[in-house]
């Protein structure tokens, strides 16, 4: 018996959870809902957030299911109602009003500062994050706000439920930029700007959001990493009036790659406004570790907390990522018959460089400063009568200068133009079938797909690519022109023969 009791118990228990699991948790304001009254229904109210009902208008039903709404028209909103032509207080929208589906902007400004100004409200409710339902309400017209800001719904319940998306509750997102963009190019020594912006929410479904943890790579391209602003402002879609935040005072750099923001006080109380957005700007010079050969991928993430030190995180983080790439030029010295010469060197004004060990005529940028006339370093070319310099960003054109020619051949006297490379690149490629007349001019084609591949080059790769400086041998002087030398060398020697006979006939005649 004892055992049948526990079986039937644990049968009771069981039907009680699946119970409990299929429930629909739901917050009623004004008590349960009775036939032939209006109800407003939030399906996703945003927990903690504060929703308002007003009533604008009366309606009056007729039993075929027609409207009329009455009313007086504040004087505010006069623009986008009137009264319609029987009078006697009934009203009606105007064009500018907009459609019954595409409210007008004018018409949601007009109704929020309308709102804002009302001493009165149909109701007001403090999300608890499930369902939120306005029961018994008079059929009539109403306006939603809520304090995140509205994103406004009127609402007209001569139905007897009317459901409302509220478009102010957010999903945290992670976006980053370098430069402004999702790829950018540096030369080695440059400093580039990094932008992140955070979406955010004080709750993500039932639990408190505590704190925001800021995450960033950091890699060993990157160095010198400062962060220059951290801001905490509204939405683009919060229009209510929000004072920035500015943390940049408390944030001046990542510890442990990372920086964590708390995001309630000592009450569990959200300090920002629910949407409200992280705004983080930093810099970092781009190092002599970077991949010339590839794509430099620095990641950001967002990851949401349920404490104030970032220690219980929520499951799902979210993340962005920025490229930075950097490339390479090269040249090669040749006679005028194209054929490689070694011993050249050469310099670029406002160029700093190091030679790479081990890769004759291959020299790494330090910095680059185009304002600058200093001259580099010689850079030798190797014995192909090559040389490459790499790290640099693809916007960069060096003025370059031959500073020693190789040996019995003229140097150069004017500078040279040289542009970086890109190393890697994606191609598109569509595949499909085109359909040809009895002419053979295309007439259809039927896109089945696009494949992206990249090409990725090594720097020695650039060959191709090279710009070509040529020298002239030396040549004997004069080289065009002039009586030239030989009848020199003739007028010498006639001068020494001559030189010879005087001396012999001299010592002659002392002989006699």
């Amino acid at each position: 018996m004892k055992k049948m009791k526990k079986i039937f118990a644990l049968l009771i228990a069981m039907i009680m959870v699946l119970g409990m699991s299929t429930m629909v948790f739901a917050q009623d304001i004004g008590g349960t809902q009775a036939d032939g009254k209006g109800q407003i229904k939030i399906s996703n109210a945003a927990k903690g957030e504060t929703y308002t009902i007003y009533k604008l208008f009366d309606a009056t039903l007729g039993e075929k299911g027609e409207v009329a709404y009455k009313g007086s028209i504040p004087s505010e909103l006069a623009t986008y109602f009137e009264e319609t032509s029987t009078g006697s207080g009934y009203v009606k929208a105007t064009a500018a009003a907009g459609t019954a589906t595409n409210m007008s902007d004018g018409l949601k400004a007009a109704l929020k500062t309308w709102a804002n100004a009302q001493s009165a409200n149909a109701g007001t409710a403090v999300s608890d994050g499930t369902t939120l339902n306005f029961n018994n309400l008079d059929y009539g017209y109403y306006v939603v706000t809520t304090t995140q800001g509205e994103q406004l719904v009127s609402v007209d319940t001569t139905m007897p439920t009317v459901s409302i998306i509220d478009k102010n509750t957010t999903t945290p997102t992670a976006g980053k930029k370098v430069d402004g963009q999702d790829t950018a190019t540096a030369s080695i020594g440059d400093t580039v700007t990094f932008t992140a912006t955070f979406d955010t929410t004080n709750y993500i479904g039932e639990e408190q959001v505590k704190s925001y943890t800021i995450s960033d790579t950091l890699p060993p391209f990157l160095g010198s990493v400062a962060i220059t602003e951290v801001k905490i402002v509204q939405s683009a879609d919060d229009k209510t009036t929000y004072p920035d935040v500015d943390l940049s005072s408390t944030y001046t750099n990542f510890t442990n790659k990372q920086i964590i923001i708390p995001w309630v006080d000592n009450n569990n109380s959200s300090l920002y406004k629910n949407g409200s957005v992280i705004n983080i700007t930093y810099t970092a010079v781009v190092t002599s570790t970077v991949n010339i050969n590839g794509a430099n991928t620095n990641k950001v993430t967002l990851t949401p907390n349920k404490d104030k030190e970032g220690k219980d995180p929520f499951k799902t983080p979210y993340s962005d990522t920025a490229v930075v790439n950097t490339y390479g030029a090269a040249l090669k010295k040749v006679d005028d018959q194209g054929n490689p010469l070694k011993g050249a060197e050469f310099t670029v004004a406002g160029l700093v460089v190091e030679a790479v060990t081990g890769e004759p005529g291959v020299y790494r940028v330090v910095s680059y400063n185009p304002e600058s006339t200093t001259p580099s370093a010689a850079m030798t070319v190797n014995d192909d009568g090559k040389l490459y310099i790499i790290g640099l960003a693809s916007d960069v054109t060096l003025k370059v200068t031959e500073s020693k020619a190789p040996d019995g051949y003229n140097k150069l006297t004017k500078t040279t133009d040289l542009t970086a490379q890109v190393l890697t690149k994606t191609i598109y490629e569509t595949s499909g079938t085109r359909y040809y007349d009895a002419d053979g001019n295309l007439y259809a084609q039927e896109e089945t797909g696009t494949t992206a591949t990249t090409v990725t080059k090594n720097y020695t790769d650039l060959d191709a690519s090279a710009v070509s400086i040529v020298n002239e041998k030396g040549v004997e002087l004069p080289s065009t022109g002039g009586i030239g030398t030989t009848i020199f060398y003739i007028i010498g020697a006639i001068l020494v023969i001559g030189a010879g006979v005087v001396l012999v006939t001299r010592r002659r005649m002392n002989a006699k």
